[in-house]
């Protein structure tokens, strides 16, 4: 089985990397792992899986450029989103929402840290993001006795102990970005409140509030906050990429179906005033299903996913023109690559998706992982 031999293979990991990734930094630690397993060379990408029948159930895997596995590391349950370390070979994978833990893993040798535990009345909701030198992580959740969102702050440099807490000024947050050199926290508030007595149950859709904020790092002071047009306030925004003007794009969710076509993409730059919505063809947006998994951008164009919709999107990222899309079935995971975008799916498979036809190439599939919502680029 797939999974037993990369375990298998983290001994020669370790051997090739040592201690020296830590003082060169993560590219470094990179290149190191690729050639570990004399893989096709950097970049190599993060995801996390489920497993088809095997066990452990639950992990994140290595990936190299043209989708081979380098590693696996088993996670105490379902993860979503997984945060590289700035600089150093380390890496945090999050919990799927609502979520009671998160888990650092080395990249020298796959290995499991200590899993961090959510405060009893906190949930955390799948992403978070370092601060620029890695000493801070912050790590969005729900403040569940206060209806509200939140930002928990963590100490990388002591165990991840928890030592503070920031607003996110919205409802149900998602996704969250460092912006403006690390700065600033950009946070996609889904506006909808959920609690652990009912899973994943939306408890508020007559009333949800989705927005953009822009959060303070250092203080947790609000610096702007925008929402969709009011004929769009049953979409949720859900997750977001940066761009290189320094705003983010973003992919929203139907979370109340009123029976129309809506846009599903957009971009914002804080300070700006009102988004500003892509342009999609109708047929496409009936097959996106009301439903983007996962944005993504290389500075020039932006993609996003549909898993329901089984369709791949692309858009240039300053005018908002639709590019094409391309059929990828169960499709979520997305992350800038060599000549395009690579994409990961539920079903086993990796691939190239490019602009400006959409095109997919280089496909690659592995039977034994269904690979989750979100892929990670780590340098490269």
């Amino acid at each position: 089985m797939a999974l037993n031999r990369q375990r298998m293979n983290r001994r020669n990991i370790m051997g090739l990397l040592g201690g020296g990734a830590l003082g060169s930094g993560l590219l470094d630690a990179v290149a190191g792992l690729a050639r570990a397993f004399g893989a096709t060379g950097a970049p190599v990408y993060l995801n996390a899986y489920a497993t088809a029948g095997a066990t452990p159930d639950f992990g994140v895997a290595g990936l190299d450029k043209a989708g081979r596995v380098l590693f696996t590391t088993a996670t105490p349950g379902r993860a979503h989103a997984i945060e590289p370390h700035p600089t150093r070979p380390e890496a945090v994978a999050f919990a799927r929402r609502p979520g009671r833990w998160f888990m650092p893993l080395s990249l020298t040798d796959g290995a499991a840290g200590p899993v961090v535990r959510a405060p009893d009345d906190r949930r955390f909701t799948g992403h978070g993001a370092f601060s620029a030198d890695g000493a801070l992580l912050y790590v969005a959740e729900d403040d569940v006795p206060n209806e509200t969102g939140a930002i928990g702050v963590y100490d990388a440099n002591d165990g991840y102990r928890r030592i503070g807490v920031l607003p996110t000024h919205g409802l149900g947050p998602h996704e969250l970005l460092m912006l403006d050199g690390g700065t600033v926290l950009a946070v996609a508030n889904g506006g909808v409140i959920t609690h652990p007595d009912t899973g994943r149950a939306k408890l508020n859709l007559d009333e949800m509030d989705a927005s953009l904020t822009y959060v303070e790092a250092a203080t947790g002071r609000l610096l702007d906050k925008v929402r969709l047009p009011e004929q769009h306030a049953n979409l949720g925004i859900r997750h977001i990429a940066p761009l290189a003007d320094g705003g983010v794009a973003f992919g929203v969710q139907d979370e109340r179906p009123i029976g129309e076509l809506q846009p599903l993409t957009g971009a914002h730059r804080p300070g700006s005033g009102a988004i500003r919505l892509f342009e999609t063809p109708d047929d496409i947006l009936a097959r996106l299903d009301g439903y983007i998994g996962s944005v993504a951008s290389d500075g020039r164009t932006v993609a996003a996913s549909s898993p329901k919709g089984g369709l791949i999107g692309l858009w240039d990222a300053m005018s908002g023109a639709w590019l094409g899309s391309t059929a990828l079935p169960d499709g979520c995971g997305l992350a800038p690559g060599e000549g395009g975008f690579k994409a990961t799916s539920g079903l086993g498979v990796i691939e190239t998706v490019a602009a400006p036809t959409a095109s997919a190439a280089d496909q690659r599939r592995d039977p034994a992982f269904r690979w989750d919502n979100h892929l990670t680029r780590l340098a490269g």
